[in-house]
């Protein structure tokens, strides 16, 4: 009887040991995603430099383009603007990015975090000759991708070659747009156009 009390003592001691263990695990692995799901300052330096740091938006619901949404804000804590991590349809895959859109209604840059784009045509859309192109876009108008130097404020040249990784990043720029019209401005926003990007062989 007393060796089974012992061995029972022995087992609740190893279990609660073990719960504690796996308790304060959980705690650095949650803390760990939840850092890794902001956007860094220098993705920040890249979309949006007025901003120095991000915070939850609150009562704002995404959706399964819209994975993340930030109120952007400066050194003294002022709202600068919007930060939105997005998931769009590549030539070959996801591809994920973080779009900014300023308290002045541009789209003031992005930054794509992973892609599976062929290298030396769409995986182009992560070179900064082609981020520069989005930016300080105005929001008016869905942005648009052209194949020749643009004549208007919502048109991009796309990446030569690579038509569809290039509308790729406009879908999302464009998702961006919409999600902070209508949930961040409460505007009537309507319905996007249908475009099927992958009838193009051209990446």
């Amino acid at each position: 009887m007393k060796e089974n009390l012992k061995l029972g003592g022995i087992l609740l001691t190893i279990t609660v040991i073990a719960g504690l263990l796996l308790g304060f695990a959980n705690s650095l692995t949650a803390e760990a995603i939840l850092e890794n799901s902001k956007v860094s300052k220098e993705d920040l330096k890249v979309i949006l430099p007025a901003a120095s740091s991000i915070a939850d938006t609150e009562g704002v619901e995404t959706n399964e383009t819209i994975n993340e949404v930030y109120d952007a804000l400066d050194g003294s804590g002022n709202k600068v603007g919007n930060v939105f991590k997005v998931t769009t349809k590549g030539f070959h895959g996801p591809v994920e990015l973080v779009i900014a859109i300023s308290s002045e209604d541009k789209v003031t840059g992005m930054k794509v975090l992973a892609h599976s784009e062929t290298p030396g045509l769409g995986a182009k859309i992560t070179e900064p000759a082609f981020m520069e192109r989005i930016k300080d876009l105005p929001i008016a108008e869905d942005i648009e991708i052209v194949k020749v130097t643009p004549s208007k404020d919502n048109q991009v040249e796309g990446v030569s070659g690579a038509s569809v990784s290039s509308k790729a990043v406009a879908t999302a720029v464009n998702d961006a747009i919409r999600f902070y019209k209508e949930n961040i401005k409460g505007e009537e926003v309507a319905p996007k156009e249908e475009v099927d990007s992958t009838t193009s062989a051209t990446q």
